[in-house]
């Protein structure tokens, strides 16, 4: 905590070197969950830039009483919202998700299934209530922690539990008769 303290108040103190450090640690998260709320790439980079002139302009308010991932995804997300409403809603389809890092050549039948079960998560996705859509995205998608969902949202730990419950719960409804082999 004490490091990122220090990493904030260089940037404040407008060291660039500090601030592309920071960026190069924080955008490709930053951006894939612009992406999440983006319409198109293009829509998701102004978002990105957008957020990161945001945070530039914050850290100096930074006092590290949470961890500054948590802040980032905090401002991140408030931006994606404010962005999600003046644009509509229109998520990135999951199957980008799932194609970002895969085989680059896959073949036909595959390329099938994975499209397949892309839409049918998307469609399940869509069907969460936007609080549940969003603490599936950052928890699963993202890899925030249950504390760190719940401050990146402003609500209690608790609260983030029982929305992934939930979620979990009426995906497994929705998606556990595709996804598992059930007699």
């Amino acid at each position: 905590m004490q490091e990122e303290r220090q990493l904030a108040r260089r940037i404040a103190g407008g060291d660039r070197q500090a601030f592309a450090q920071f960026v190069d640690a924080y955008g490709p998260r930053v951006h894939r969950l612009a992406r999440r709320y983006a319409r198109t790439e293009a829509d998701a980079e102004d978002v990105t830039q957008e957020i990161f002139l945001a945070l530039y302009r914050g850290l100096a308010d930074f006092r590290g009483e949470s961890r500054l991932a948590t802040w980032v995804y905090r401002v991140a997300l408030n931006h994606c919202l404010k962005h999600r409403e003046r644009r509509g809603p229109e998520p990135l389809p999951y199957d980008e998700a799932l194609h970002a890092e895969a085989d680059p050549a896959p073949g036909p039948v595959q390329c099938a299934a994975r499209r397949e079960l892309a839409d049918r998560v998307q469609s399940a996705l869509d069907d969460l209530s936007e609080a549940h859509r969003e603490v599936v995205i950052l928890h699963e998608l993202h890899g925030l922690t249950y504390g760190e969902c719940a401050a990146a949202m402003g609500v209690p730990v608790g609260t983030v539990k029982s929305r992934l419950s939930h979620a979990f719960r009426r995906l497994r409804e929705r998606l556990g008769g595709y996804v598992l082999e059930t007699p």
